[in-house]
């Protein structure tokens, strides 16, 4: 074995031996191991980045960044990075692809790295900005078909794109905007998807309330479902941000507990505050090879020093009867109608324009009194 090998076996070895040669016993681990041996100088995250993309890979990644042999790097920042220029490099016309690229870099890539600098990415957020370079593309292409281009479009080629149906169709908007600001297209705009904003409500009034009950006095549920479950219907907390929950977030002063979801800290009440600390001493990940406890946090997940999947932790609540996207919007409807939307986006970290979203879509009628707020906050900075 050469040397530079040896940080991985030692890495892997920490295991338990049974999960060590059952994960072996796999061809997409043994494959890459076999090619790392095969290699020359040190294993470092561009050696993965050339190896294909695979679970395999991720995992191995995984433990060695838990076990400090690589250093910490945000993986769907990279992620993306790495799609966008073979996904570029299929635009046949320079002209577009050079627009594209100015596009994907400037606006898209810029956005993600200033996102990335506050707090790691998540995968909704990665799949957003892809989302928004495909409809680029297919929008481009779509032109083509009519015998046009972008900047000789009209509106009424714009409304024919967007009535050929599909969500994705709105995802083109970013795009469309940059370039009209940039004068590469004229007088042409996407107007913002119709929001669908609280109407994915529960369909029953009480409903809420007794999945609540569930989840707070049940204690068959695992501790893991019954806190996130109590996130989303009591504090409108959407999985993607449950799952990247630290235990920096949790204050706990032996008589109250507080939660950081926001730029304010929440008190917790009894129960779910008794089920917080139980979650911080009791967190345990589900990786098996590479394990480790070293990790910041609130709900570990399948990959070594990782949090858990967004959409692992969907399926445990769907699964458990609790769905999420309308669980969050009654909550959040319940909430904007009683708080100002100043305290509503303090308080449960949503950016202040969609709190005040959410307020107008729950016929809050106190709109002065959170202007007023906003302006002796400001008046205090």
């Amino acid at each position: 074995m050469r040397l530079q090998l040896e940080p991985i076996v030692t890495a892997v070895a920490n295991s338990e031996p049974s999960s060590v040669l059952l994960w072996l016993s796999r061809s997409g681990p043994r494959q890459l191991l076999s090619i790392l041996a095969t290699g020359s100088g040190p294993v470092t995250h561009e050696t993965l980045d050339n190896v294909t993309d695979s679970k395999a890979v991720r995992y191995l990644r995984a433990i060695l960044v838990a076990n400090a042999v690589l250093p910490e790097r945000d993986e769907f920042l990279a992620r993306f990075e790495r799609w966008l220029e073979p996904t570029l490099q299929q635009v046949e016309d320079s002209d577009e692809r050079r627009d594209l690229q100015s596009f994907a870099v400037w606006f898209l890539l810029r956005r993600l790295r200033q996102r990335s600098a506050r707090r790691p990415l998540t995968h909704g957020q990665m799949v957003t900005a892809q989302g928004n370079v495909r409809a680029a593309i297919r929008l481009l292409d779509w032109l083509h078909g009519r015998g046009t281009t972008l900047s000789a479009c009209t509106q009424h080629d714009i409304d024919a794109w967007l009535a050929s149906g599909g969500r994705e169709k709105f995802d083109a908007r970013n795009f469309l905007v940059w370039n009209v600001d940039r004068g590469q297209a004229h007088g042409v705009a996407i107007p913002p998807h119709r929001s669908t904003r609280g109407q994915a409500r529960l369909p029953e009034p009480d409903q809420r309330w007794r999945l609540s009950r569930r989840l707070l006095h049940d204690t068959e549920l695992a501790t893991i479902d019954r806190v996130a479950g109590c996130l989303v219907l009591l504090y409108g907390q959407p999985c993607t941000r449950i799952a990247n929950l630290t235990t920096a977030q949790v204050t706990d002063t032996g008589e109250r507990l507080h939660l950081m979801l926001g730029t304010r800290p929440i008190e917790i009440p009894e129960p779910l505050s008794t089920l917080i600390r139980e979650l911080v001493v009791t967190r345990k990940g589900m990786a098996v090879v590479g394990h480790t406890d070293t990790h910041p946090w609130l709900f570990p997940g399948g990959l070594p020093g990782r949090p858990i999947s967004p959409m692992h932790l969907t399926g445990r609540l769907g699964r458990l009867g609790i769905p999420t996207r309308a669980g969050r919007a009654t909550a959040l409807m319940d909430l904007a109608g009683q708080l100002p939307s100043v305290v509503l986006s303090r308080l449960l970290g949503l950016n202040l324009n969609t709190a005040t979203l959410w307020s107008q879509e729950a016929g809050n009628t106190r709109p002065s009194y959170a202007a007023q707020v906003a302006r002796m906050a400001h008046r205090k900075d």
